[in-house]
């Protein structure tokens, strides 16, 4: 069980670096329709994109690295440190989207839904950050 743990989610996590992209490209649209833009949410849509693609490139480097037969605690730690990193980026995703519909539709339950997790943003785009760069030394070896 070298890197089985990361070949038998590499679908679901390239699954979801997939639909964090498209969440945070669709999040852009209302705004371009409307010719209205709040630069936080411009902003957080474009820093969500920036991580999507990195995750997506840690998931990569991951596949070719650990491939060659590593221990089993490198996998596992690479694998739960990109799925919570692509879980906390879809999380933001939804909620810039969210905030954006409540803006330009002024749809009150999503302005609801994205007041409450409005405070959690930053720290979630941090984290997941810091977890990617978390992988990244796991699959060099580094933690």
């Amino acid at each position: 069980m070298n890197a089985t743990l990361l070949t038998q989610y590499a679908g679901l996590l390239r699954a979801g670096v997939i639909l964090a992209v498209a969440v945070h490209a669709f999040a852009l649209v209302p705004q371009f329709r409307a010719k209205h833009f709040k630069r936080r949410y411009v902003n957080t849509s474009v820093h969500g994109l920036v991580l999507a693609v990195a995750h997506g490139a840690v998931l990569v480097l991951a596949g070719t690295e650990l491939a060659a037969g590593d221990t089993q605690r490198r996998a596992v730690t690479v694998t739960w440190c990109l799925g919570i990193a692509i879980l906390l980026n879809l999380v933001v995703a939804v909620q810039n989207l969210l905030a954006v519909v409540a803006l330009v539709r002024l749809h009150r339950p999503s302005a609801v839904i994205a007041y409450h997790l409005r405070a959690a943003v930053q720290p979630m785009v941090w984290s997941s950050a810091a977890l990617a760069s978390i992988a990244y030394g796991a699959i060099h070896g580094w933690f």
